[in-house]
């Protein structure tokens, strides 16, 4: 009983933001706000083509490259998905205004209607939000694996030869 509760009061709370099917106009594209003004969370987001010829790409990007998008100059999404029928993402997001971009370019062929689930995860107890290691970390964490990997081999190459040689 004690140790429910106590996963009761670690689990992190989870607020949905949206939950429902969009409209998207054939070669055209929607854009959905998301706002962190108080504390940073990590953002969940899931997408279902319900109607449509193919697939549409959902992309997470800063509010002012929203602007740039529409401009038709370059822009730089935090997270995107291929054009795909379904899809899903996290983000882990610091204070900021960011925006969701639904993308029905495609083919151009017809409308889409696209289910959105997105919802916000806030860590309990000033957790901190899960990050990536830096490359230079990430090659490290490779390296080494590798050379354990390679010692591995070696060590029971030189115990099979022993051990075929003793015969």
């Amino acid at each position: 009983m004690i140790v429910l509760l106590a996963l009761l009061l670690a689990a992190p709370e989870r607020i949905v933001l949206l939950d429902e099917v969009l409209e998207v106009p054939a070669a055209s594209w929607r854009v959905v706000d998301v706002a962190l003004k108080q504390r940073p969370a990590i953002i969940e987001c899931r997408f279902t083509l319900v109607r449509g010829r193919s697939g549409v790409r959902v992309a997470l990007l800063r509010r002012e490259d929203v602007a740039r998008f529409r401009g038709l100059r370059p822009h730089r999404p935090l997270l995107s998905s291929g054009f795909e029928s379904s899809g899903e993402f996290r983000y882990a997001a610091g204070l900021g205004e960011y925006a969701l971009l639904i993308d029905n370019r495609m083919e151009g062929r017809g409308p889409a209607a696209v289910r959105l689930e997105v919802a916000l995860v806030f860590p309990r107890g000033g957790e901190p939000l899960v990050r990536e290691l830096s490359p230079g970390r990430r090659l490290t964490v490779i390296l080494a694996s590798l050379a354990l990997f390679a010692a591995i081999l070696w060590y029971g190459a030189r115990w099979l030869r022993r051990v075929l040689r003793a015969r």
